[in-house]
């Protein structure tokens, strides 16, 4: 991806993710999938190696914030493939990696698969497990709230391979065909973005070659460990935005609705709401940004990602509520944008870990620096 890329980005977005076209596409799942191949068709991103070029992890935040000012099941899709690549194209070996510069053209989906039903914010409570034998593994259990697996030919999928360790000694990450016999998997209802389901996946002895791990044997940890902080960090980048979207539309709304004469602008509680909602946009862009410059120079900023996530995702609720309510009853209609940037938003608040296990992650940090 080039400096131009992202003016690019943006004319693909007006072209194709039009209010009219966003409309359309809710709950089409061929729609999503079609855009997404159509947005990694243009060639913005060959590979996502952040340790051999950082400067395409800046660009592809940068990708993040202007496409999820759009549409966010497009941004969700486009996010959750890029971070496989990227695993892929980080730690995979020679057949992986060329799997994912394939993820990043179009050409094939992925999705990843660490939640189970008991094993959330608790991941030391993952039972999933890999058994190898001889020729194989072997891989057992149940995953929950996969985005995007319906749809995927490849599943990235966190397992126990040796049970008698500590999880972050004794886990891997399998890339799985999705064809693979023994998956079963199950699109789950959602508040919104359905057209891209979040799913329950069912693996029933599911047979692996022995060359399906992604990074070595029991060295999970830090694969994931990566992908969630690059992970937290796109979701920062949509929730900046979506909140600069909706700005934008309060900026021409309250300038054009008349209320007793006058342009609602006009009305001091009014454009002091915009004002701040100003600040707050600035503030979580550039907790964003510093994060971004820290991961890419080397350094572990657990504190500074998590924090950029939880401030990001929760300044995003802030303003689509505030903007609920300034636009007022037309903001419960589906005429209007307000009420899908509302449900959409609210993803941020639990994807990539929920803002009070951000919060648990950042307190143990802070115990441990004072």
């Amino acid at each position: 991806m080039t400096a131009n890329s992202s003016n690019e980005i943006k004319d693909w977005c007006t072209t194709h993710l039009t209010e009219k076209i966003i409309r359309k596409i809710d709950n089409d799942q061929t729609s999503v999938v079609r855009s997404y191949k159509d947005f990694a068709g243009n060639g913005w991103f060959e590979s996502l190696n952040i340790f051999e070029d950082p400067e395409t992890f800046r660009l592809l935040i940068e990708a993040g914030k202007i496409v999820s000012g759009y549409s966010s099941a497009i941004s969700n899709i486009i996010g959750v493939n890029y971070v496989c690549a990227m695993m892929l194209t980080t730690f995979g070996n020679d057949h992986q990696k060329e799997i994912g510069k394939k993820v990043l053209t179009g050409d094939i989906l992925t999705c990843f698969s660490l939640t189970e039903h008991d094993a959330g914010s608790d991941i030391q409570n993952i039972k999933t497990t890999a058994t190898q034998t001889d020729t194989d593994w072997v891989l057992h259990g149940r995953k929950y709230l996969s985005t995007g697996a319906v749809v995927s030919d490849y599943i990235l999928v966190v397992a126990r391979t040796s049970t008698d360790k500590p999880l972050n000694k004794g886990m891997s990450l399998f890339l799985v065909p999705r064809e693979a016999g023994g998956i079963e998997i199950f699109p789950l209802e959602k508040i919104a973005t359905n057209e891209y389901a979040s799913c329950e996946i069912n693996f029933d002895s599911v047979r692996l070659s022995q060359d399906s791990i992604i990074g070595g044997q029991d060295l999970g940890w830090g694969v994931i460990a990566f992908a969630g902080a690059v992970e937290r960090l796109m979701i920062a980048a949509s929730c900046v935005g979506l909140s600069l979207t909706i700005l934008k539309y309060l900026n021409e709304y309250t300038g054009q609705r008349i209320v007793q004469g006058r342009p609602l602008y006009e009305i001091q509680l009014i454009n002091h709401q915009l004002v701040d909602m100003t600040i707050k946009i600035k503030a979580a862009d550039l907790l964003l940004t510093n994060a971004v410059e820290l991961l890419i120079s080397g350094k572990t900023p657990t504190l500074e990602i998590c924090g950029a996530k939880v401030f990001a995702s929760e300044m995003q609720q802030e303003i689509s509520l505030a903007a609920m309510k300034i636009i007022g009853g037309r903001g419960y209609l589906k005429e209007y944008p307000v009420e899908r940037w509302l449900r959409e938003g609210l993803l941020s608040l639990y994807a990539g870990g929920t803002n009070e296990l951000q919060k648990n992650i950042m307190a143990r940090h802070l115990q441990k620096k004072f």
